[in-house]
């Protein structure tokens, strides 16, 4: 679908990054998280399908089948090949290492709990297949509406506004969308909910990717936040954070080791004119990776962003679109709190952002 250049009315029009400030000590404290959704489902599609072949098909998704008592040959007269039994037991077929296998489970949407997340240190993303397949769940998660993974149901505030408007309307009236997800299977964090966003930002898209990114500019948009820190970098547009906060709701600091990327897609153009402008559309994406917590803060609770993906499309100057998800689990939040507590916090994240550039928004 088209997408109107249409600004929110704001305060100012040439707002960056750059120009943002951080939240005023008097802003009424909130608990936040990184989230996502989207438009032009057939264009991001495409996205998927220009990741290698050979590392889509893999098969990470599955358990590997015990091979170990066949040898697979070629039969010179048939042509074909045939199997037979191995004569001596000594003799070991190739196998996936268990670690490898730990680490493709890793990079799907919800995360068996056959893979223990204490353990992964965000050096699992070093290889580019591995980041590849993560990149493709967070394009999942955030162009589909259905998936295997998760059932998504729109919030009853989202039912209202679009009773009698279509989305893009909403969207230019400075409305955010939300809709919250339920895991279809098991895995970590899978009693919790999934919130997904979609919502005008009065930023470009590839300013947001970079404020995002920037762990010197955390507390523009969280409050919250004691200081987040640059533990690792792990190649182009990837690198390994550790984030204090100290949320309302919890008697201690908390701590968080989230693995984070951030890439340009390719450019997208308005399907409806051949003629129009590329379009910048860039994608973050966040994993939990609490194994690389430093030893002085392994007692702190821990805050864990299972799943975080930003997908931002540029509508016009200084104004991008963006769907997110968000995937949290919270030690100080309890259950029966995290539907109503990831709804506003995902909400109150993009007013945040909003706010500190100046804008007026609902």
């Amino acid at each position: 679908t088209a997408v109107a250049a249409t600004k929110i009315t704001r305060k100012r029009k040439d707002v960056t990054h750059e120009n943002c400030s951080p939240l005023d000590e008097d802003y009424e404290d909130k608990y936040y998280d990184e989230h996502s959704y989207n438009d032009h489902k057939e264009d991001l599609m495409m996205q998927m399908t220009a990741i290698p072949e050979a590392t889509r098909s893999r098969s990470w998704r599955t358990n590997v089948a015990d091979t170990s008592n066949t040898v697979r040959t070629a039969s010179v007269s048939a042509g074909k090949p045939r199997l037979r039994r191995k004569k001596s037991s000594t003799i070991s077929s190739p196998q996936v290492n268990p670690n490898q296998q730990d680490f493709r489970l890793f990079t799907q949407p919800i995360v068996p709990i056959s893979v223990s997340l204490d353990e992964q240190t965000g050096e699992e993303f070093s290889d580019p297949a591995n980041l590849e397949l993560l990149v493709e769940s967070g394009l999942e998660m955030v162009v589909k509406d259905e998936n295997q993974y998760i059932a998504w149901k729109m919030h009853d505030a989202t039912k209202k506004l679009l009773k009698d408007h279509d989305e893009q309307e909403v969207l230019e009236q400075g409305e955010i969308l939300v809709y919250v997800g339920t895991a279809k299977q098991e895995g970590h964090g899978s009693h919790l909910p999934i919130i997904k966003t979609k919502s005008i930002i009065p930023l470009s898209a590839e300013d947001m990717a970079d404020l995002l990114m920037d762990s010197s500019k955390v507390k523009i948009y969280n409050k919250l936040s004691l200081g987040r820190t640059d533990v690792r970098t792990l190649g182009d547009g990837t690198k390994v954070v550790c984030n204090l906060t100290k949320p309302p709701i919890a008697k201690n600091e908390m701590v968080s080791c989230t693995m984070m990327h951030s890439r340009k897609l390719s450019s997208l153009h308005d399907s409806h004119d051949a003629e129009s402008s590329p379009r910048n559309t860039y994608l973050v994406i966040s994993r939990a990776v609490p194994g690389l917590i430093d030893a002085k803060l392994k007692e702190l609770p821990r805050n864990d962003i299972l799943l975080g993906v930003n997908l931002l499309e540029d509508i016009g100057p200084d104004q991008c679109i963006m769907t997110a998800v968000t995937h949290v689990y919270s030690p100080a939040l309890p259950t029966m709190l995290a539907k109503g507590m990831g709804v506003s916090s995902a909400i109150n994240f993009i007013r945040d952002i909003r706010k500190s550039c100046g804008e007026t928004s609902n």
